[in-house]
């Protein structure tokens, strides 16, 4: 089987160009035929990209698909097309340099529908669990205005902006999730390792311990004697909770509930107005019409409650009145974003004061976030410092008793 990399007409002279593995150059010009091209050039490749890179990288692939390398992918596309090289080529370039597995089989039917003259929204709507329906809609419009480098710059803009959120509040919470996991093992061990021992040296000395020493001692051996089972009724509890999670009413009052708790509301309200007001401009900004950029805008808010208001956002926008109105009424968003909104349906520059509130809202993220994790830190430490400290003294009570009576 050889690789031909090949140029053809359609009967309507559109140029196609690509790669076909076939026996020999008759095969070439009927299986062309048989796609309704004609042959117009060909030239033998050694190998496909797909071998190239199955060969050389594949190993030092990783499997999942990161929001990095998607930013990577758009930059790339964007770059190549605005200098001129054709889709299908730009693909064949971006497939060598790719670092998932996954995306690169995506990419290699992408390329593969290209060649058989799909369109790229339409290739792209095939791997809705790799390109989302923002990708989606951004390619769709970029294509329908003949502007899809600027489209594509738009979305790798709301891309970094999003990926940078990400590593901003990861960054914030790390810390503290060091510190609980370290404090949760040390607590561990003491209940699986130090307090058994303790209370194995007591009972050889037939000490009558101190009731809250007992106590102590039987609350962690009890712990210690039915962990599988606690371990068992915690992990069925998360899976039972997920699936709670799945049905519509269980989202619905979790995501409720969320919105509620005392600063975690806060930083998943200014989220998704960052989210909102972002990803509306963008769309805005490369040509999307207004309905369907908060059609869209729903699909990514991810809380249910907040898809529920943006839903009424939309219905208002169709029967022509003010989008701001009811992004005030329902309390979920920051009142300035909904006056920021306002002025901007008033003057024209919806986008622009979209644009504003992102930024705006991104700031007050990262210092909402910065301020929970300056108060769990002395929180945690407190609690877990009450735990441990409940334990050396149930330990140690029984010796202090002993010096205390050898003295007397």
């Amino acid at each position: 089987m050889t690789t031909y990399k090949y140029y053809a007409r359609t009967r309507q002279s559109e140029a196609r160009e690509g790669f076909i593995d076939v026996p020999g150059e008759d095969e070439l010009v009927n299986a062309l035929q048989a796609q309704g091209l004609v042959l117009v050039d060909f030239q033998k490749t050694v190998k496909s990209s797909k071998a190239v890179v199955t060969a050389a990288k594949r190993a030092k692939m990783h499997i999942g698909v990161k929001l990095d390398d998607l930013i990577t992918l758009a930059k790339q596309l964007q770059a190549l097309l605005g200098s001129g090289i054709t889709l299908l080529r730009s693909f064949e370039i971006i497939s060598l340099q790719i670092q998932s597995m996954r995306l690169f089989d995506c990419v290699e039917s992408v390329k593969k529908d290209i060649s058989a003259g799909s369109s790229l929204k339409a290739a792209l709507a095939k791997h809705p669990k790799v390109f989302s329906n923002l990708w989606v809609n951004i390619v769709e419009t970029g294509e329908a205005t003949g502007q899809l480098p600027f489209a594509l710059e738009q979305l790798v803009t709301y891309l970094e902006s999003s990926s940078s959120l990400q590593r901003r509040i990861k960054s914030a919470l790390v810390y503290p999730m060091i510190v609980l996991c370290v404090a949760a093992c040390a607590v561990i061990v003491f209940i699986v390792k130090i307090i058994p021992m303790f209370a194995g040296i007591y009972a050889g000395f037939g000490a009558q311990l101190p009731v809250f020493t007992q106590a102590v001692f039987d609350v962690c051996l009890s712990i210690k004697r039915y962990l599988v089972l606690f371990a068992a009724v915690i992990v069925f509890s998360i899976i039972g909770l997920r699936y709670y999670a799945n049905t519509h009413e269980g989202r619905r009052r979790i995501d409720m509930m969320l919105l509620n708790i005392f600063l975690i509301g806060d930083i998943i309200k200014e989220i998704a107005a960052v989210r909102f007001a972002s990803g509306l401009n963008m769309l805005i900004k490369s040509g999307t019409p207004i309905l369907h950029a908060l059609d869209i805008t729903i699909e990514t808010a991810g809380n249910v409650i907040i898809k529920e208001m943006l839903q009424v956002v939309k219905e208002n926008v169709r029967e022509g009145r003010s989008m701001a109105e009811p992004l005030i009424k329902c309390g979920i968003f920051p009142e300035m974003l909904a006056h920021m909104v306002a002025v901007g349906e008033e003057s024209g520059e919806l986008a622009n004061m979209l644009d504003s509130a992102g930024r705006f809202y991104g700031e007050r993220v990262d210092a909402t976030v910065a301020r929970f994790a300056t108060m769990f830190e002395p929180i945690l430490i407190v609690v877990i410092g009450a735990i441990v400290g409940t334990l050396v003294i149930a330990m140690f009570l029984p010796i202090f008793g002993i010096s205390t009576a050898i003295s007397g």
